[in-house]
């Protein structure tokens, strides 16, 4: 009975070392997929090393254009969906560039912040499964040969540290917004505006034309410019008066006429005479005090001799 119960142990010791080399040959076989899933790194799956350094090098606007084309987000520039996605891709792609990470940081980073987005958009997912998902993707963070990791081991705990508060600022205090934004769609409403603009000519070189609207100086003449007064036309009234003016002129210059042709020679003689007697007699009394004034001064200087 001894014997029997001794060889029955070693059959069930052997059948279980049986089973545990199986399940570990299973394992190095691939048995647990997403074990293996779990320890591969997050690095270069979405963005490559090169073009990691490529984005580096560009403005927000560069970066803008050269991420759409990467992730193929042909319509952001009337979807809104796609335009916050985009937006969203790029500002965390700008935190890696804030936050001095090497290339191999920045490339785990962007395809966590991947991870995390299509969560929302593709899966569906609530704020608590989203979280559950970035704890998984957070573990293995600042521990060597950990058999659990979620493909962030290139950061350090004090990076962790930074990344969750990041997501924890952009992503999950907004989530219900996200969440609207993925399930709601948008109702299309299209506005058009008519706008008359006018362009200014061209300047003419090396003179431009003058700056009042910017328009030549002969289409300001002949359009813009206030025209002169045209003078207005004579009245009747005014007509009359100036024929009466000119025939009473013309009646007193034949009275003058008349008066100079019954005049005689002798008459006018005696005219002349007495006009120059009239001028010429003030003029005789001045010469006549002068010369008595002479006089005297002579007479003065003789008597005093």
């Amino acid at each position: 009975m001894a014997d029997a119960k001794k060889s029955r142990s070693a059959i069930r010791t052997k059948s279980s070392e049986r089973k545990k080399s199986a399940n570990k040959a299973d394992r190095g076989k691939g048995g647990n997929p997403q074990e293996e899933e779990v320890k591969e790194s997050l690095a270069y799956k979405v963005i490559s090393e090169d073009q990691t350094n490529a984005l580096k090098e560009l403005t927000p606007r560069e970066l803008e254009a050269k991420l759409a084309e990467i992730l193929n987000l042909t319509n952001y520039h009337i979807s809104l969906p796609e335009a916050c996605v985009l937006d969203y891709y790029v500002a965390g792609f700008w935190f890696t560039k804030e936050e001095n990470f090497n290339n191999q940081q920045t490339s785990a980073f962007f395809t966590l912040l991947k991870i995390l987005v299509e969560n929302i958009k593709d899966k569906h997912m609530s704020l608590a499964e989203s979280l559950v998902e970035f704890k998984r993707l957070l573990v293995g963070i600042g521990m060597e040969n950990c058999p659990k990791s979620g493909g962030l081991e290139c950061f350090d705990i004090s990076q962790a540290k930074v990344i969750t508060n990041y997501f924890t600022d952009s992503l999950f205090q907004h989530f219900k917004l996200y969440e609207f934004l993925f399930t709601q769609e948008p109702s299309e409403e299209v506005i058009t505006t008519e706008v008359k603009v006018e362009v200014p000519p061209m300047a003419d070189i090396p003179f431009p034309p003058p700056l009042d609207e910017g328009m030549t100086e002969d289409l300001w003449r002949e359009y813009i410019m206030t025209p002169p007064t045209t003078p207005e036309p004579e009245t009747n009234d005014e007509a009359g008066e100036n024929e009466e003016v000119s025939k009473e002129k013309g009646k007193t210059d034949e009275i003058a006429k008349d008066i100079l042709t019954t005049i005689k020679p002798e008459h006018i003689k005696t005219i002349i005479r007495k006009t120059a007697d009239g001028i010429f007699e003030n003029f005789k009394i001045e010469v006549e005090t002068k010369l008595k004034e002479r006089e005297n001064n002579y007479a003065a200087k003789i008597t005093k001799r």
